[in-house]
């Protein structure tokens, strides 16, 4: 009878220990900048054309997106330091994702909850919240989405993390000069989490 109750116990204590989540903190530094002048050219069109929904990323339209802010004047973006708090739980035996809470100070009032999609690569974590485009903004409705996306990254083999978005609202009255762009970046290091190859 020991036996069984001593078996019992390690099974329980292996099955309490495979399954329990492991624990990241993240802490970020970086920019959020913010423009509310119009495109001089075409590229951002383009982008939306090619990805519909923004939870579909191609790299063609991540470098039409990346063409249209190059032809903003640098001087147009409104920067503003943040910090930013990634909070990761990871279960211990299969390294996938089970829960992910991030904190942005100051943060953009743009930001709402959202849709995400989550991917596990050979090199860590990635989590992307996104709305579709032309939705309306759940907290703003005088906006409509052009482009709404936040990817939160963990690399298990250099310990770093980062934030990266891009929320760009059009209003719905039509009135020029009045659409924000937003773009967010940020990186930083996590506790205890760097792996050898």
């Amino acid at each position: 009878m020991k036996k069984l109750v001593f078996l019992y116990c390690m099974i329980a204590s292996f099955l309490v220990y495979s399954d329990s989540p492991k624990k990241v903190l993240c802490e970020l530094e970086g920019n959020y900048s913010i423009t509310y002048e119009d495109f001089r050219r075409n590229y951002f069109n383009e982008a939306v054309e090619i990805a519909k929904n923004v939870a579909v990323t191609t790299t063609q339209s991540i470098f039409f997106l990346n063409r249209a802010k190059q032809t903003l004047n640098k001087d147009a973006w409104d920067k503003n330091k943040i910090d930013v708090t990634q909070y990761w739980a990871i279960d211990e035996s299969s390294d996938d994702l089970l829960t992910l809470d991030y904190v942005i100070e100051p943060a953009p009032v743009w930001i709402t909850q959202s849709d995400w999609k989550k991917e596990k690569k050979e090199t860590g974590l990635m989590v992307t919240h996104f709305l579709e485009n032309g939705v309306m903004h759940p907290n703003y409705p005088e906006y409509k989405v052009d482009v709404y996306q936040l990817t939160n990254e963990v690399n298990w083999f250099t310990g770093k993390a980062r934030i990266k978005g891009d929320i760009w609202l059009k209003r719905v009255d039509g009135k020029r000069g009045k659409d924000p762009k937003i773009e967010i970046l940020a990186k930083g290091k996590c506790e205890k989490q760097k792996r050898k190859f």
